[in-house]
């Protein structure tokens, strides 16, 4: 029988041989293991970079972080943290490094070392580019901030560098996402004005924007814009206006755009059969529902753990707990991962029904398939267990969350 090494045993093999210097063996081992014997993950691959870094080989070490975003491995704190400390002690990082990190610094959520190294780079007389500005504007607005996006798109201006399509299309984002629509739609005028022109992207962006503060009037003037522009809509156009629809109850309008869909050779996927499945579930059509579910998986269209989730919601809220039960037990049994979010529903579904001895067996058997209960789902048990008169029951319940004992 031979002796067969886990993950963690390769990655103590790996951290001995750069503790000891040997980075350039812990590399030879990675590749040796690399998809034969083990998934290598992010703590392998910081070790070798930031063993590289200390070598003052970084270039290398860049060289393999980029390897870790092709392979979708994602850099955390500490791959951006080596790779900074390299560059303090060996080369010279050009503007295309310091964007990479700069990204990396705001995809982790490290919004002031992100600021913190860009006015490193302008210290250092780097001069930052389009795509850097870029990353900044996309970086704050994803955050809501965007009076520092604005900030940094009038430095742009200041400096001479002209924004495209991309740091417009952040700044839309970013309006749509703190539910200032209009003035993310005031933008797409002033880019055009500028002579960037819009792309799907960015009427995408608007449409999607209108569409969650429910003005979908508004997101159809701008999709028939679109056609004028001879801009064709894909599917992520086409779900945002589908789901808009479908949540204002106008079902049959939403299946209209799925039959247009179809006519202009753009397949619907599941997130748009998902809002079309939430919005019968939610006008009491869970018949119809079902019915439309089982002619998705004929074509082949597999549903996947959101639209399970929305079915079993409505079986629950249409008072058929039974049904909601047997196509959760057929998840479980099929080996599905199920999510804290369709556990909580099924959970909700018991409690109204006061089938508490159910619930709390669903909850035990919940952290037994590893899925951990949030706030959310023991809030439901209490909160059904007071308005059941059963306060003994809820208290005791609570004491025992907040003594960790579940």
């Amino acid at each position: 029988m031979g002796f067969h090494l886990d993950k963690v045993g390769y990655g103590t093999l790996i951290n001995g041989l750069c503790k000891v210097g040997e980075t350039k063996a812990a590399l030879e081992l990675l590749r040796r293991v690399d998809g034969k014997l083990v998934q290598p993950d992010v703590v392998m691959y910081n070790t070798i970079i930031d063993g590289m870094c200390k070598d003052k080989h970084v270039n290398d070490a860049f060289d393999l972080y980029s390897e870790m975003a092709s392979k979708r491995i994602f850099p955390d704190v500490f791959t951006y943290n080596a790779l900074i400390s390299g560059f303090c002690i060996g080369i010279s990082p050009n503007v295309v490094t310091y964007s990479a990190l700069i990204s990396g610094f705001f995809t982790v959520g490290q919004l002031k070392d992100a600021i913190d190294l860009f006015n490193k780079m302008i210290l250092e007389n780097i001069k930052p580019d389009v795509y850097t500005f870029n990353i900044l504007v996309d970086g704050f607005c994803k955050d809501g901030k965007m009076k520092e996006g604005k900030t940094v798109f009038a430095m742009m201006m200041k400096q001479g560098i002209k924004p495209n399509v991309v740091t417009y299309c952040s700044l839309m984002d970013g309006y749509c996402l703190v539910k200032e629509v209009n003035k993310a739609k005031s933008i797409l005028y002033t880019m055009s004005q500028r002579g960037v022109n819009p792309d799907i992207q960015s009427y995408n962006i608007l449409i999607d924007g209108f569409c969650k503060i429910k003005k979908v009037d508004e997101a159809m003037n701008l999709f028939k814009e679109m056609h004028h522009k001879h801009i064709i809509p894909d599917v992520v156009t086409y779900n945002s206006l589908i789901d808009g629809l479908c949540k204002l109850g106008k079902i049959s309008y939403a299946l209209k755009l799925v039959d247009e869909m179809h006519d202009r050779g753009v397949p619907p996927d599941i997130i748009t059969y998902s809002s079309i499945l939430d919005a019968l579930c939610k006008n009491h059509q869970v018949d119809k529902a079902i019915a439309l579910l089982t002619k998705l998986k004929d074509q082949g269209i597999r549903p996947n753990m959101y639209t399970y989730t929305i079915l079993i919601d409505g079986l629950c809220k249409g008072g058929r707990l039974e049904d909601a039960h047997n196509i959760f037990e057929d998840l479980l049994v099929k080996g599905y991962n199920i999510t804290v979010n369709t556990y909580t529903v099924m959970i909700h579904g018991f409690c109204n029904k006061g089938l508490f001895d159910e619930a709390l067996t669903l909850l035990s058997k919940m952290k037994d398939n590893s899925c951990i209960p949030d706030a959310v789902t023991y809030e439901i048990i209490i909160r059904s267990l007071f308005d059941k008169d059963e306060n003994d029951k809820a208290e005791k319940l609570r004491e025992m969350i907040t003594r960790g004992l579940l």
